[in-house]
């Protein structure tokens, strides 16, 4: 059962989060906390840490401060203040949104369970139906056009060029540059497991998508 501090913290975000447009609203953070709280429950770890992580994991996303990582921690700080959570969990918080997040071949592996655990819920969360859904959503929103044959997917992006590049790849080509790559990043054997089951059906998707562009089901 959650703690009243993961209640409070549950209403804050879905409040600011609510009408969020994109691939980062309040039903995306849902879905993570909801898969986090089944990994831990397999791994272990401490289930309010990673229920507080997975919820304010999208909060002060420093994407939506022109990429200002500082401007982001400061924004999340101030909304844990408003919550009134501890300034030792607050640090703990911090230090593991900080690293779960994906940046590249530059991406870190968390230190902690509890990271670990949200790290693969929120990987998790860009893979399978929903991750199609997602990848589409955000292409459309930065102009991204949808495929392009003359461009080849981008190997080992960088934290920078995967943060401030994106409008230059295909939304076709971030299976291969991000999406593919995300279960060799995962540390649970439970989220393992989960994401090779659903990178097959996005795989699927891929291939389906390559023979209809090619008019391969089809006399052209």
């Amino acid at each position: 059962m959650a703690t009243d501090l993961v209640k409070k913290t549950a209403e804050y975000v879905k409040l600011k989060l609510y009408k969020e447009p994109g691939a980062h609203d309040w039903f995306h953070v849902e879905r993570v906390w909801k898969m986090a709280k089944k990994i831990q429950k397999e791994e272990g770890g401490d289930l309010e840490m990673v229920e507080l992580v997975a919820l304010l994991h999208d909060l002060g996303d420093y994407k939506n401060y022109n990429f200002d990582e500082e401007k982001g921690y400061l924004v999340l700080k101030g909304m844990m203040d408003i919550i009134e959570i501890d300034e030792e969990r607050q640090k703990n918080i911090l230090d593991m949104i900080d690293q779960i997040r994906y940046k590249g071949i530059e991406t870190k592996t968390p230190k902690t369970l509890e990271g670990k655990i949200v790290q693969d819920a929120d990987f998790l969360d860009a893979l399978g139906a929903v991750g199609i859904a997602r990848t589409f959503t955000v292409g459309g929103m930065i102009n991204r056009v949808i495929y392009d044959p003359d461009r080849r997917p981008r190997r080992k992006l960088s934290k920078l060029d995967y943060q401030l590049k994106k409008r230059e790849g295909t939304s076709h080509n971030y299976f291969y540059e991000k999406l593919f790559l995300l279960p060799d990043l995962m540390s649970t054997k439970s989220a393992k497991k989960v994401a090779q089951e659903r990178v097959k059906y996005m795989k699927d998707f891929v291939k389906e998508f390559d023979n209809e562009w090619a008019c391969k089901n089809i006399n052209c």
